[in-house]
């Protein structure tokens, strides 16, 4: 017992104390590295550097201090989890190995700091579901006190998901609910800019009409890893919840090993109903990393009309927060993106709603459209 209590005082300082937070623990990811490194010279330890080495993975990671959204994210509780497992043990024993305690130290702290930061990040969220989530991590901190490492880093992975959760409506709801006049506002500004490439949106000729349920339907094709993609889907949930209404869009970023990194919004679990237009997503046609939008057939736009370095790097929130901003970059670039999208969908539903596609600045944007070939 003497060898846990020495682990729970350094995991203590390291993990409550501000002062000594940043001189004992370093950030999340180089924890874990360190603690990996710690375990690689033990027989005994090998099963959890293994697992320390998935939980280090590039492609989990945005930066040393942050990891990808759900479902991603959760492999790194996952598999910390499991090395504490692992470890525990050589823990049991009366003196167990200087590497294991540190490695031990490392993990917890790690995962304590990633459900701090995600909750540093859902602050203003759903208040019952950032109560729950620090009442997870002060759980996490009980446990840790005790032999049961392994259930603290799995209230701290709790404590990641509620804030996530709390997170998401911060960045949907604004997406969904763009004033019309910001809108309009900074959609003009991007025509004025030159911010919306207008070569992106081709016609389409000879080809039936694409509708779902009597409606033409707009068809989606994008992958989850590509920075364009994520920029895209802004654009699309704006456009498209002016006719109608989503449910259950989530978080998503592209691929952490591709740069710019873009933070956007999911439709893998998003239902879409609509008296307008049908909404489908489907797979991309080739190996390239762009999106696409067919509009029933008649309008594909190719590729995303703004560069998604716009966005890179920036907030969910802060993505969010610019849409109703017309002076900002990346709230004109979406914005513009979104209105391009609903010109394109006002042709082919005829005109409706009329408080939609009656606007200025959707009627200035459907002059550009290619004409029909």
């Amino acid at each position: 017992m003497r060898a846990r209590a020495s682990v729970v005082a350094v995991l203590a300082s390291a993990l409550l104390a501000p002062a000594a937070k940043a001189s004992i623990v370093p950030a999340p990811l180089p924890a874990l590295q360190q603690a990996r490194a710690a375990l690689a010279g033990l027989t005994s330890g090998a099963a959890g550097s293994r697992k320390l080495g998935a939980a280090t993975a590039a492609s989990l990671w945005i930066d040393p201090s942050d990891i990808a959204a759900p479902p991603g994210g959760k492999a790194v509780f996952a598999d910390t989890r499991r090395a504490l497992i692992d470890l525990e043990p050589q823990l049991a024993t009366g003196t167990p190995p200087h590497a294991v305690t540190k490695a031990e130290t490392l993990i917890l702290a790690a995962d304590r700091r990633l459900a701090e930061h995600a909750i540093q990040e859902a602050i203003r969220g759903a208040g019952g579901l950032v109560f729950r989530a620090r009442g997870m991590v002060l759980s996490g901190d009980r446990w840790a006190q005790t032999s049961r490492v392994d259930l603290a880093a799995e209230q701290y992975g709790r404590a990641w998901l509620d804030a996530f959760g709390a997170l998401t409506p911060l960045a949907v709801t604004p997406a969904e609910n763009v004033p019309p006049t910001a809108l309009a506002t900074a959609a003009e500004n991007a025509l004025a800019n030159g911010r919306i490439a207008f070569s992106s949106v081709r016609s389409i000729s000879n080809q039936p009409p694409l509708t779902a349920l009597g409606k033409p339907e707009v068809l989606l094709a994008a992958t989850d890893s590509c920075p364009a993609c994520e920029m895209e889907s802004w654009a699309v949930v704006e456009a498209l919840s002016q006719f109608g209404v989503f449910a259950d869009l989530q978080l998503s970023q592209s691929a952490p090993t591709r740069r710019p990194l873009v933070r956007g919004l999911s439709f893998r679990d998003a239902g879409y109903g609509s008296p307008y237009v049908a909404f489908a997503i489907g797979k991309p046609s080739s190996n390239v990393p762009l999106p696409s939008v067919d509009v029933a057939s008649k309008f594909a736009d190719v590729g995303s009309p703004t560069p998604p370095s716009i966005a890179g790097g920036l907030s969910w929130t802060k993505l969010a927060g610019s849409l109703s901003r017309p002076k900002t970059p990346s709230g004109q670039a979406i914005d513009g993106t979104a209105e391009l999208l609903t010109a394109e969908i006002c042709d082919v539903t005829g005109g409706a709603p009329a408080e939609v596609c009656g606007t200025a600045a959707v009627q200035g944007y459907q002059k550009r459209l290619p004409p029909a070939s």
